[in-house]
């Protein structure tokens, strides 16, 4: 089981979200394993029960599957704690891959198709 943490913006309690895997979609929404919308990413900010959020945290172990643009994948992990902020995804604080056009946090990686955070590995 996989639990995100949501970081809001105005000193709110942080939002817990779990689920067996979730996927960050390149029309910027998050879905969980019901494939419902779990989140979106606007405006450079995580939209959860109509509260800003500035990032969602995991603290793992969590695999990462990364789907770039043409259809590769790459598989990282299990990783320590991931970070969803600014466009981009974190693991241990190196940059895996930028989720939102137009992030300016990773400037030398190409946006990806999807991401997707799993509690176990999967091909």
């Amino acid at each position: 089981m996989i639990s995100l943490v949501f970081q809001p913006m105005h000193g709110e309690s942080p939002a817990h979200v779990r689920g067996t895997y979730f996927r960050i979609c390149r029309d910027g929404t998050l879905r969980g394993p019901d494939n419902a919308i779990v989140a979106r990413y606007q405006d450079g900010l995580w939209q959860l029960a109509h509260r800003q959020h500035r990032l969602f945290e995991c603290t793992g172990p969590v695999y990462v599957r990364v789907t770039r643009k043409d259809g590769r994948q790459e598989h990282v992990g299990p990783c320590g704690p991931i970070k969803a902020s600014g466009g981009a995804v974190f693991a241990e604080n190196a940059c895996l891959c930028v989720h939102a056009p137009g992030a300016g946090i990773c400037h030398s990686l190409e946006e990806c198709q999807e991401v997707a955070l799993l509690g176990a590995p999967r091909a």
